[in-house]
């Protein structure tokens, strides 16, 4: 009689949407190891924040990617947060996963997590 039961989440839910076209062109671009693509939908300083994020947790870079799964997509105000899991293997030849996230305002890729 005395358990109040499960206590409510103190933190707001964010809702799911649809993987944004432009972080989905990122995945298919590293995927298919096409940085032209990649130049095309990103810049220069968004682009090396994207080579920092697909490094290991021991500071190798991952040299080559096997898989990038799209783990889902949340968005506020107009923009949307989309996360993936990349697998593969560093430049030590080690069996490497990392998850980044791609921030997407306007349909452009504005930044790396």
């Amino acid at each position: 009689m005395t358990d109040a039961g499960p206590r409510e989440n103190p933190y707001p839910t964010l809702d799911r949407v649809e993987e944004p076209p432009a972080s989905a062109e990122v995945a298919a671009a590293l995927a298919n190891n096409d940085p032209k693509a990649l130049a095309r939908v990103m810049d220069n300083e968004t682009l090396t924040a994207l080579k920092d994020a697909l490094t290991d947790p021991l500071g190798v870079p991952i040299a080559d990617i096997r898989n990038v799964k799209f783990v889902g997509a949340t968005g506020k105000e107009g923009r949307v947060l989309a996360g993936y899991v990349v697998t593969g293997k560093d430049m030590n030849g080690s069996d490497a996963i990392v998850g980044f996230v791609l921030s997407v305002e306007n349909g452009e890729i504005v930044g790396v997590n």
